[in-house]
């Protein structure tokens, strides 16, 4: 139950980002937006998992985990909500808030996974609630335009509507959070008993981050910045493509529809990764060849991009979909594979989701500033590519009994 919770959690972290993309190009008309100005209102949400993410790990030590899930719900749930009032102002402050519910949100599902599900099913319950963050974003690319035409062509109640979904994950956390959540006090979950307090093999001394950070964020520790740069780059190639997909080919003259539809497709092969490269990782034991999988994919997808869009759109839509699906589920992985305990876990996922987050969140704008110099998207997917290389190099040099 506890595992459906998280899905139903996770299914609510992406349609506030996700929904904006289809429509972004009538945005930016009703509301006279630069590409860059339309790049900062999907990177907003990104900013917001950087802030919050350390003051999650905060509020849940002082307030307990599973009432800060709930409440990170609601602000989610009023911030996506308000953005029916339309005007820019408004749509940039509502999208503010909303994306502090799903940053505090999200930065504690790692360290739910940790505490709650044996060290051979992490990969596995990470890549279901994975899962629940790509169904959300399919959803919103998928049915925000057929919902602005329902609301007879206007966008700011198309974006409204994502706050329902909200309001029926909260009803269930509510429930299952009372067993789930927070362990008793003195009492530790399944991935803390027994011989799982020893790590099946000793980290090497040069990775082990030296004393000092238990109480904060691993600042010092070499394996923790790895960690947070693969995070960091394999988000802001996401946010990039799931920002300037569907405008990519609206420049090209596809009609909102078929573009929205497009980036349905890239969601879909999110699904598949999320679901299926977790279980092989767990299988194997090592992450690092369904890492290079997936950043690879990626890679190889944006490549095509910048130099080939029209020769297969929907192919590339799907291999790139496959690879962000694959690289994010191994990334929240790596936040629970090396770490010691689950206090450990929220405080790494702190620093990945600070430091990360806001080096993702300039790809939207980047891309947007680089299409506004050029008047066009070769540069941007170009210079993305040459992140994905760096991401994989990063990646693969992670390896299972390390710990931070």
């Amino acid at each position: 139950m506890l595992a459906a919770a998280l899905v139903l959690v996770a299914l609510n972290l992406r349609p506030p980002i996700a929904s904006v993309p289809p429509v972004l190009l009538d945005i930016q008309r009703d509301l006279g937006l630069s590409g860059t100005a339309a790049g900062v209102l999907t990177a907003l949400p990104v900013v917001c998992l950087g802030v919050f993410a350390p003051v999650a790990a905060w509020l849940a030590t002082r307030f307990g985990v599973g009432r800060v899930v709930a409440a990170s719900l609601v602000v989610l749930g009023a911030g996506t909500l308000a953005r029916a009032a339309g005007g820019a102002a408004w749509l940039f402050a509502a999208t503010l808030v909303a994306g502090a519910g799903l940053a505090v949100g999200g930065a504690l599902l790692p360290g739910i996974v940790k505490a709650h599900f044996p060290e051979d099913r992490a990969a596995t319950v990470t890549g279901l609630y994975t899962t629940g963050l790509a169904g959300g974003a399919l959803l919103a690319a998928a049915l925000t335009v057929p919902l602005r035409n329902l609301f007879g062509g206007s966008w700011a109640p198309a974006l409204a509507v994502w706050a329902l979904p909200a309001v029926a994950a909260l009803a269930v956390w509510r429930r299952v959070a009372i067993v789930g959540a927070d362990p008793p006090p003195g009492e530790p979950g399944p991935a803390e008993a027994g011989p799982a307090e020893v790590p099946a093999a000793a980290p090497h001394p040069a990775e082990r981050a030296p004393g000092g950070h238990r109480g904060g964020l691993p600042w010092r520790s070499g394996l923790a910045w790895r960690v947070t740069l693969y995070t960091g780059l394999q988000s802001l190639l996401f946010y990039a493509a799931l920002t300037w997909l569907s405008p990519l080919y609206q420049a090209h003259g596809w009609s909102a529809e078929r573009a929205g539809a497009l980036l349905a497709v890239f969601s879909l092969a999110q699904l598949v990764a999320t679901l299926g490269l977790p279980v092989l990782a767990d299988r194997t034991g090592d992450r690092r060849p369904w890492i290079a999988l997936s950043v690879g994919a990626c890679t190889a997808g944006l490549l095509l991009l910048a130099v080939a869009p029209l020769a297969a759109p929907w192919p590339v839509a799907a291999l790139i979909g496959f690879g962000v699906g694959g690289q994010f589920a191994m990334a929240l992985t790596l936040l629970v594979d090396v770490a010691a305990d689950p206090a450990a876990s929220r405080r790494l996922s702190g620093m990945a989701f600070l430091v990360g987050y806001l080096l993702a969140a300039a790809g939207p704008p980047a891309v947007g500033g680089l299409y506004d110099a050029t008047g066009g998207f070769t540069a941007a997917f170009l210079a993305l590519t040459g992140i994905g290389v760096a991401t994989l190099a990063l990646g693969v040099s992670v390896r299972r009994g390390l710990v931070v």
